[in-house]
């Protein structure tokens, strides 16, 4: 079997099809087709199968740099980062140096696709100025990265 990170989107569904990225758990509430720490594990695992880079701060980061960092590390992160990032910002190089990026944000959906992640203060600001892609099932982070991909092929015919 190959390594994880030489093989295509497809090559590693038939050679994993019971994985968990693939296959997210049910969401404690029960509201949620599936909670977003599932759609982040499949979204991070399929920006890397298709050999792309992503920055992403967790959940764990942000809460042990409101809870345990100084003050002014606090101002000077946060007024950089606060609803400004979303789940994540993906990378994927167009050679020489140069990358193109795109800002993806995860929230959730009932088993109906309707909406039950929620965007909240500035990062409803900054997602709807810079319009975000929302990604709400696996399906929906494919569809957005095929997208990306489009784009990336477009401009690298440009280049």
């Amino acid at each position: 079997m190959k390594p994880i990170n030489s093989m295509t989107i497809e090559e590693c569904k038939m050679a994993h099809p019971k994985a968990k990225w693939f296959q997210p758990a049910n969401s404690p509430t029960m509201k949620a087709e599936c909670p977003e720490k599932a759609l982040q594990v499949y979204a991070n695992d399929a920006i890397t199968l298709r050999r792309w880079s992503y920055i992403r701060f967790s959940s764990a980061l942000m809460g042990w740099l409101k809870r345990c960092s100084p003050d002014w590390v606090q101002r000077a992160f946060f007024k950089q980062v606060a609803g400004k990032m979303p789940d994540n910002l993906v990378l994927v190089p167009l050679g020489k140096g140069r990358f193109f990026a795109e800002k993806v944000e995860l929230k959730t959906q009932d088993k109906k696709g309707r909406a039950v992640g929620k965007l909240h203060g500035k990062q409803k600001i900054y997602a709807q100025a810079e319009e975000w892609p929302i990604a709400r099932s696996p399906e929906q982070i494919n569809a957005v990265l095929d997208d990306i991909e489009k784009t990336v092929e477009k401009i690298k015919a440009i280049l």
